[in-house]
């Protein structure tokens, strides 16, 4: 009998347990990025397309009181990473040498805990958000989203190649606006393109 009580206590806790909520595949918000590894912050405009695996970044890098500003399309799906330079209109080609970094729920979390943000028990100045984590391969993520919409609000992102890195969302709006914001610059693919014809002529 004790037994069959127990069984059921543990069936009951696992059905009352939380599962990840899905987070909006698509969206735009401003980003606040801290870099702690390497002592430099960005300030972002973010266009995040989780379903094709691609970003466009208007980031505005500040390191030390020096403040510079870059364009960055990162094409996950193509291993293409490009940034321009906003002051020089210089713009580089590159492979990119990390995987997709999901902003919202990462697929593989597990549900840590229900918080509300705010003053509790005063009307429109509390928002409850969820915690949720995760292992990669020498990768953890942590990150919170708003309950129950499930709408990024933080993620901090540990890993042995890129230290500690930490993004808060503000004004965050679902969908793309124009989604030819994941079409490269008009300079960047003169750059891919000079690269290819070095490559020709080098071979």
């Amino acid at each position: 009998m004790k037994l069959l009580i127990f069984v059921c206590l543990v069936v009951s806790a696992y059905a009352q347990a939380p599962k990840p909520c899905n987070s909006p595949p698509q969206w735009e918000s401003r980003e606040l990025r801290t870099d702690y590894e390497h002592k430099y912050q960005e300030y972002r405009r973010l266009s995040y397309d989780e379903t094709n695996k691609r970003e466009r970044q208007i980031a505005e890098v500040d390191v030390g009181g020096d403040k510079a500003y870059y364009d960055r399309l990162i094409l996950y799906n193509e291993n293409k990473n490009y940034t321009l330079n906003l002051k020089t209109r210089i713009c580089t080609v590159s492979a990119i040498n990390r995987p997709f970094h999901y902003r919202g729920v990462h697929p593989n979390a597990k549900f840590d805990g229900l918080f509300e943000l705010g003053a509790v028990g005063v009307p429109g100045e509390v928002v409850a958000v969820q915690a949720f984590s995760a292992n990669e391969t020498n990768e953890y993520y942590t990150g919170l989203v708003t309950y129950p919409s499930c709408y990024p609000v933080q993620n901090l992102h540990f890993s042995k190649t890129y230290g500690f890195e930490h993004s808060d969302y503000f004004d965050l709006h679902i969908g793309i606006t124009d989604l030819n914001v994941f079409v490269p610059p008009t300079e960047c693919l003169k750059a891919e393109k000079s690269q290819k014809i070095i490559r020709l002529v080098e071979c």
